[in-house]
């Protein structure tokens, strides 16, 4: 009994510092490379009122894959921050954005060296080197991928990913709407509904076989709280305030209800397996003397 009760007591703890955590996009991360390759800009505009259109080619093409590589880097690292802060199912692409722009980056000082300095092949690949070593130890050329819940060897198992994954995605989605509504109740009830989902979508993770009865919240409540979010953090603004707040925020009183009635229900049905269990075992010792 006390056990049960403290680990209710360190669930209640968890809960309160996840609802706590709000994931911060990196605003400045990577912007600097917007700034570096101004030179070549002004480089450019100069060459082009000289009339040397060879330089203002240079120029130009260098400061386009410039911008290019700072462009995918940024949203590389955007990218980044959501699976490391948000997702726990979605599974990463291949070729990563900040790797991209890594590479281009790299590719454009190799560019610049050879056909705006018109330097050798051999001294633009060592710039092109250093530049994306340089990258690398500044931004990342392949951030860590977030660890898979469970292997994915099998069709059953990948089914599941892919339902836990898009369920994830709509409460990202969830999230990022819930972020633009300016009242702290309301925001902070969505924070809850967030967190009670992910821990619902835990327990499907740990339990595989629950994606069945489950699949009604996956496919029904979660897209409706998240076209309801996304409607009202879109007119809140626009409309009659004060009846639009109150009938969101019945809303959101209900999918709390609905929510915390899907997690005990997964739950329950733990326990009846578990009450099944007991009693096959019960009547196997019987027959076999050992009760």
């Amino acid at each position: 009994m006390v056990s049960s009760g403290a680990g209710r007591l360190g669930e209640l703890l968890r809960e309160g510092v996840v609802a706590r955590e709000t994931p911060r996009a990196p605003r400045l991360r990577g912007l600097l490379l917007f700034v570096l390759p101004l030179p070549l800009l002004f480089g450019a505009l100069i060459a082009l009122g000289a009339g040397r259109l060879e330089s203002f080619l240079a120029d130009a093409s260098g400061f386009a894959l410039f911008m290019a590589a700072a462009y995918l880097t940024r949203r590389g690292i955007r990218e980044a921050h959501l699976h490391d802060r948000r997702r726990r199912f979605a599974r990463l692409p291949r070729v990563r954005l900040q790797t991209l722009g890594g590479l281009l980056m790299a590719f454009a000082t190799g560019w610049c060296v050879l056909v705006s300095l018109g330097q050798g092949v051999g001294l633009a690949l060592a710039f092109a080197a250093v530049a994306l070593l340089g990258f690398h130890l500044s931004y990342g050329l392949v951030p860590e991928a977030p660890e898979q819940p469970f292997d994915l060897s099998d069709a059953r198992a990948r089914k599941v990913a892919a339902a836990l994954a898009e369920a994830e995605q709509k409460l990202i989605e969830v999230e990022t709407a819930a972020a633009r509504i300016a009242n702290p109740e309301l925001k902070a009830r969505l924070g809850r509904i967030a967190l009670k989902g992910r821990r619902i979508l835990e327990q499907i993770a740990e339990r595989p076989t629950d994606l069945f009865r489950a699949r009604k919240f996956l496919n029904v409540y979660l897209d409706g709280v998240r076209q309801v979010t996304d409607g009202y953090a879109r007119t809140h603004r626009q409309a009659d305030v004060l009846a639009l707040e109150e009938n969101f925020r019945g809303v959101l009183v209900t999918v709390e209800e609905v929510f915390d009635e899907q997690h005990q229900r997964l739950l329950d049905s733990d326990l009846m397996d578990l009450d099944v269990r007991i009693e096959v075992l019960k009547q196997q010792l019987e027959r076999e003397g050992l009760s």
